[in-house]
């Protein structure tokens, strides 16, 4: 008989599979996803029925049917739960949804706790992609020989600049995701991301490999430049319009060696904002 337990983390994957599909969708028009969906079929095959219902109706509306508890709070659409309720998704003695927005809960054994908001975007109200990243979110000589590696250096600058608590645990939730599809897209770029970082808003590190590095398998060209996202649940929408407009962007040769040619973060930083200020208003 399946578990609680065994059914959540079926459910998470589930999703983590159909957000990859959007995720491709919206980065790669033309990329071929046939064993993606057939991941999905079979993932989703042996779901109780009135389950895997529901869970279809709710990813028709929201990017996100399952969603962790933090603070007492459904991190879905933010709604207070009550202690009893937080307790019963704790004990995971049988699913709990919320009373609010009917997504499924799950209470998750760590949260990255994003912090340093004030410091990072000033008191002065952003506009663009200042929005979702800052100056010290610059990198531009990462020097990984993998992709491990260069997802390393990427980790430990948000330690570092105090956008995540746990790097290593931040690596490993990173390579989990990669390890579902890759999230190298063509022209040298990748998007690199982690979702269900409770604590903060969207953050993007950019950072540029001068040589570039393999970072989707077999036959995909080097990849020189990423964008690393922590994407709490509540944005996650959000996320899939900014990877589209980063990605249509960056298609343009000329506009991603605008990026690949700057020596320093400050460079790269004012590159950043030039390149996208049609994009992102």
């Amino acid at each position: 008989m399946t578990t609680t337990h065994s059914l959540i983390n079926q459910l998470i994957q589930l999703q983590e599979l159909v957000v990859a599909n959007m995720q491709k969708k919206v980065s790669q028009p033309n990329a071929r996803l046939e064993e993606l969906t057939k991941s999905i079929t079979s993932l989703s095959a042996d779901l109780p029925q009135q389950i895997k219902s529901h869970f279809n109706r709710l990813l028709q509306k929201h990017p996100e049917a399952i969603v962790p508890v933090a603070n007492e709070l459904c991190t879905g659409c933010g709604m207070g739960l009550t202690k009893s309720m937080v307790q019963a998704v704790h004990k995971a003695e049988g699913l709990s949804r919320c009373p609010n927005c009917a997504r499924f809960l799950y209470y998750p054994d760590q949260l990255i706790a994003r912090e340093r908001v004030s410091r990072s975007y000033g008191e002065a109200k952003k506009t663009g992609i200042g929005r979702f990243t800052a100056p010290e979110l610059m990198m531009v000589d990462l020097k990984g020989a993998t992709g491990e590696e260069v997802l390393g250096e990427i980790c430990a600058r948000m330690e570092q600049e105090g956008f995540v608590e746990d790097k290593d645990h931040l690596l490993d939730l990173a390579l989990q995701r990669e390890a579902i599809i890759s999230t190298a897209v063509d022209n040298g770029l990748a998007f690199p991301h982690v979702r269900g970082v409770e604590g903060g808003g969207l953050s993007m590190v950019v950072g540029i490999h001068k040589k570039g590095v393999k970072f989707g398998g077999p036959g995909r060209t080097l990849t020189r430049i990423f964008f690393f996202v922590v994407i709490p649940t509540a944005t996650s929408a959000f996320y899939l319009r900014l990877i589209s407009g980063l990605s249509k962007t960056f298609r343009d040769k000329e506009v991603s060696e605008s990026l690949l040619a700057c020596s320093s973060e400050d460079e790269l930083w004012k590159a950043l904002i030039k390149a996208t200020r049609k994009s992102f208003k």
